[in-house]
């Protein structure tokens, strides 16, 4: 009877475990809108770019220059000074993020 009873809580913790995990997935997803934006590059380092971007209606926010950070993924890297880019971007915990970063040709 011992081992059933053991059997049994390791199985309902195991379940407990992944209903939290799926819990979690689902906070990290919702991390808030998505904005896009066009505009030009000013400055790019290995953590940030500084984009002069066009007015984002979606945030009722005229055209400016402002940093946004880069993922940890390289993104954008192999960007410069002067090009135009189309990206999107969420606001994080410090910063705004950007998702995607592409130059327009």
């Amino acid at each position: 009877m011992s081992i059933f009873f053991r059997a049994l809580a390791g199985v309902l913790l195991g379940l407990s475990l992944l209903s939290a995990q799926a819990h979690d997935h689902q906070h990290a997803a919702a991390a808030g809108p998505v904005y896009h934006a066009q505009g030009i590059i000013k400055k790019i380092t290995p953590q940030t770019v500084t984009i002069a971007h066009q007015a984002i209606t979606d945030l009722h926010w005229p055209p400016m220059t402002m940093q946004f950070a880069l993922p940890s993924s390289g993104e954008g890297t192999s960007l410069h000074p002067g090009d135009n880019v189309d990206f999107t971007f969420v606001q994080g915990e410090a910063c705004y993020q950007i998702v995607s970063l592409t130059a327009l040709r």
